[in-house]
C-alpha cells in the first residue's frame, strides 16, 4: 500500500489516497477506514473508495508532533475487521500552529501594536500574512481552548474597559477567516462591540480599512453556533470531531487503556451512520459549552442544567458499553499528576522569569516557556524542573 503524503501539520485536514497493487482487491459494498495510532491517541476515519484500487479519506488532526502508524482496514458485515495495509504519517508543527497557541494565550493582553510585535518571534512579514488565513483557522480549530476561554481572554474578567482584541488583530492582519471564526467563538459577538484604545470597534476598523464585505458578513457568522467545527466528548477516553465544511466525523480514543480496534470501529459507525443521532449529540454538547462559558448572570435555570446533565450521562453510559471489551491501562491518578507538574512547571517558570528579568516582555516569556511546556500533558515537563526552564528560556532570550 502506498500513501499520497507522509507528512502533515499537527491540525490534519489533508485529503490522502492510498494505492494498493494492481493484485488487490477492494470489494465495492465493503466499509473501509483509516486507523492511525500514535503514542498517546487513536483515529478512525472512515474512507471512499474511489477507483478499484484506491480508497480517498481526510487526515484528522493530532495532538503530539510524531509519526504515526496508519491502517487500512477492510470491514464486512459480521466479519471482524482485516488489515488491508499500513503505512506511517509524520506530523509537524508548523507556522500556522505556533501562532495559533500564541493568539489563545495573549488574548487578554492585546495593545495596538500587537499586530507588530506579535510577528516578531516569527520573522513574519504583513504580506505573508494573507497566506496563513485558512491555516490559521484550522489550527486554531485543532486547538483544545482552555476552560472558560473567550476571544477576549478569560471569561471572568472586565469587558467593558476599552482595550484590544482578538477582532481588531485579526483586521489589521487583513484575515477575514480568522476573523469569522473568532466571531463564532465564545466571547466573539462581545468583541465585536467592544472599542479599543482608540475608541473604534472591529467593525468601523475593517470598513476603514477596506474591508467592507468582511463587515457585510458579520451577521451571517454571528448566528452561526460552531465556526465549523463541533467537538462531542463520548466518555473519559473517547471524542467524535465532525468539520462541517467537508462532513468529515473522526473518532479520537485516548490510549489510557489497551482498545480493541473492532470495538472503536463500532463506535464509530454508531454516529455515522444515524447522524439523527449524531447531530442532537453535538447540539447537547454546544448547549453544554455555552453554559460555561457564560457569565454567572445568565446561566440556565437549575432544572435546565439538571436536564443537560442528565441528556449528556445517558450518552456516556451508552458509549462506554461499546469501548468496554479492553485491558486496564496505566493508573489514572499517575496521569493527572503528570498533566498537574506541566501545568504548575508552566506557572513557577513564568514567575522565576519575571523576578529574574523584570525587563522581558510578558509575550516573550510566554511563547518562550509555552515551547517547553508545549507537550506537559504527557508528562514531558517531568524531565525539567521550573528553574530549569527559566534559565533556559532567559539564556535563549538574551542571546537572540
Amino acid at each position: 500500500m502506498e500513501l499520497s503524503c507522509s507528512e502533515v501539520p499537527l491540525y490534519g485536514q489533508r485529503t490522502v489516497y492510498a494505492k494498493f497493487g494492481r493484485n488487490v482487491y477492494l470489494p465495492e459494498d465493503a466499509e473501509f477506514y483509516f486507523i492511525y495510532d500514535g503514542s498517546h491517541q487513536r483515529h478512525v476515519v472512515i474512507a471512499e473508495r474511489i477507483e478499484d484500487n484506491v480508497l480517498q479519506s481526510s487526515i484528522p488532526g493530532h495532538w503530539l508532533q510524531e509519526t504515526v502508524m496508519v491502517s487500512v482496514c477492510l470491514c464486512s458485515e459480521g466479519y471482524s475487521p482485516v488489515t488491508m495495509g499500513s503505512g506511517s504519517v509524520t506530523y509537524v508543527d508548523n507556522m500556522a500552529c505556533r501562532l495559533a497557541r500564541l493568539l489563545v494565550t495573549q488574548a487578554d493582553r492585546l495593545t495596538a501594536c500587537s499586530h507588530q510585535t506579535l510577528l516578531t518571534p516569527f520573522a513574519l512579514t504583513a504580506d505573508a500574512l494573507p497566506a496563513l488565513d485558512e491555516e490559521l483557522v484550522l489550527a486554531l480549530t485543532q486547538l483544545e481552548l482552555p476552560l472558560g476561554w473567550t476571544v477576549l481572554g478569560n471569561a471572568s474578567l472586565e469587558v467593558t474597559l476599552r482595550r484590544e482584541s482578538l477582532l481588531h488583530l485579526a483586521v489589521r492582519w487583513g484575515l477575514p477567516k480568522l476573523f469569522h471564526f473568532l466571531l463564532c467563538l465564545p466571547g466573539g459577538v462581545k468583541a465585536l462591540e467592544l472599542p479599543n484604545e482608540e475608541g473604534t470597534t472591529p467593525s468601523d476598523l475593517a470598513l476603514h480599512s477596506g474591508y467592507s464585505t468582511l463587515v457585510g458578513d458579520i451577521p451571517t457568522f454571528q448566528e452561526r453556533r460552531s465556526p465549523g467545527c463541533s467537538r462531542l466528548h463520548l466518555n473519559e477516553d473517547a471524542s467524535l470531531q465532525f468539520v462541517h465544511s467537508s462532513e468529515t466525523l473522526t473518532l479520537t480514543v485516548n490510549h489510557t487503556s489497551e482498545h480493541l480496534l473492532e470495538a472503536d470501529i463500532k463506535l464509530f459507525r454508531k454516529y455515522f451512520w444515524d447522524r439523527a443521532l449524531l447531530v442532537k449529540a453535538l447540539e447537547q454538547e454546544a448547549k453544554t459549552e455555552e453554559r460555561a462559558t457564560m457569565p454567572s448572570g445568565a446561566a440556565e435555570t437549575e432544572e435546565e442544567v439538571k436536564n443537560l446533565e442528565s441528556g449528556r450521562s445517558l450518552l456516556e453510559e451508552d458509549d462506554a458499553k461499546c469501548i468496554k471489551s479492553r485491558e486496564d491501562g496505566p493508573n489514572e491518578p499517575e496521569d493527572q499528576d503528570r498533566l498537574d507538574l506541566g501545568v504548575d512547571g508552566y506557572r513557577i517558570a513564568c514567575e522565576l522569569i519575571h523576578a529574574s528579568a523584570p525587563d522581558l516582555p510578558e509575550w516573550i516569556v510566554d511563547i518562550n516557556v509555552e515551547k517547553m511546556t508545549l507537550m506537559s500533558s504527557s508528562g514531558i515537563m517531568a524531565l525539567f524542573s521550573a528553574d530549569m526552564i527559566a534559565n533556559r528560556v532567559i539564556c535563549h532570550t538574551i542571546e537572540s
